[in-house]
């Protein structure tokens, strides 16, 4: 579906919620889990006994755990080139010194 609508794109508003939060969510998973959780969420909404506000809030969104980690980790780095260059600069004050 995601394939068709990318050759031929069409209004969202044309599209069921339920399939639009498929698009949005199926292909955005890693593991079996996760693609099992967007059908059973899918479901509810075709059903009608959930929202997609509701299921947006619950569905797992491994892209953004990843983001978050590599966040993370540019912010150590960061903080640690900080802290090592301050250490450097305040030895080579101390060698200049004439």
């Amino acid at each position: 579906m995601v394939i068709l609508l990318g050759r031929r794109p069409e209004p969202r508003g044309m599209i069921p919620p339920g399939d639009q939060f498929f698009m949005d969510f199926y292909m955005k998973q890693n593991a079996r889990s996760g693609k099992l959780r967007v059908l059973e969420l899918r479901r509810g909404i075709i059903a009608g006994t959930m929202s997609v506000d509701s299921a947006r809030a619950v569905v797992p969104r491994p892209d953004l755990s990843i983001r978050g980690i590599k966040e993370r980790q540019l912010r150590q780095r960061l903080r640690g080139e900080n802290t090592e260059g301050m250490a450097g600069e305040d030895g080579d004050a101390s060698v200049h010194v004439t």
